[in-house]
């Protein structure tokens, strides 16, 4: 079990880590090729926007997945902050429920869509585009992956089921409300 685990880390890491910055990296030096082959040489590379966009695209969308496995991604969250952690917890569940839905029942067609772009390819390099849209099917499926995650412990929480650990890490602006909801539980458990 331990060896899954790690071996599940190793891929996470992999695709939400290592290819986004050897995408970076790539997307970087192209650039700076482009820059001095147009200007000094005065011979623009034609395949460097194709090698560019196709680092950026790879860049952008496994990045990610980083984001939401660190919840880092921009949250609005002025009505949720004036409800109770309960409420907030309970339209969250709502809402990552949603987008879980929305992305499983787009996976399959994703998938479907991708492997037929390799039908097309760039028009200099040549590379089909399903190599180019690759990475959107990894997003989708670590997405739904983090959703899920999300969505136990947002039920945890607005059921009561949380433990006093998940509740302390509960994204909460409003300390206040949280060591509230920590005291009910530490007297529910004394109560027990």
């Amino acid at each position: 079990m331990k060896t899954l685990m790690k071996t599940r880390d190793v891929v996470r890491d992999v695709v939400e880590i290592y290819i986004p910055v050897v995408s970076f990296c790539i997307m970087f030096l192209v650039f700076i090729a482009q820059i001095f082959s147009r200007y000094v040489l005065r011979a623009p590379l034609a395949w460097a926007y194709e090698v560019t966009v196709s680092c950026y695209l790879w860049l952008v969308v496994l990045g990610a997945c980083l984001a939401q496995r660190e919840r880092a991604h921009v949250v609005f969250t002025l009505i949720t902050d004036k409800m109770s952690l309960r409420w907030e917890a309970f339209c969250t569940f709502l809402g990552s429920l949603l987008i879980a839905v929305a992305f499983a029942w787009s996976l399959l067609p994703s998938v479907e869509f991708v492997a037929f772009m390799g039908r097309q390819k760039t028009s200099v390099l040549k590379i089909g585009l399903n190599i180019v849209y690759a990475p959107y099917i990894p997003f989708l499926a670590f997405t739904i992956l983090y959703m899920l995650r999300d969505i136990a412990l947002d039920f945890r929480v607005f059921t009561g089921l949380a433990t006093p650990e998940e509740i302390r890490t509960y994204r909460r602006e409003n300390r206040n409300e949280v060591e509230q909801a920590l005291e009910n539980v530490e007297e529910g458990v004394k109560m027990l």
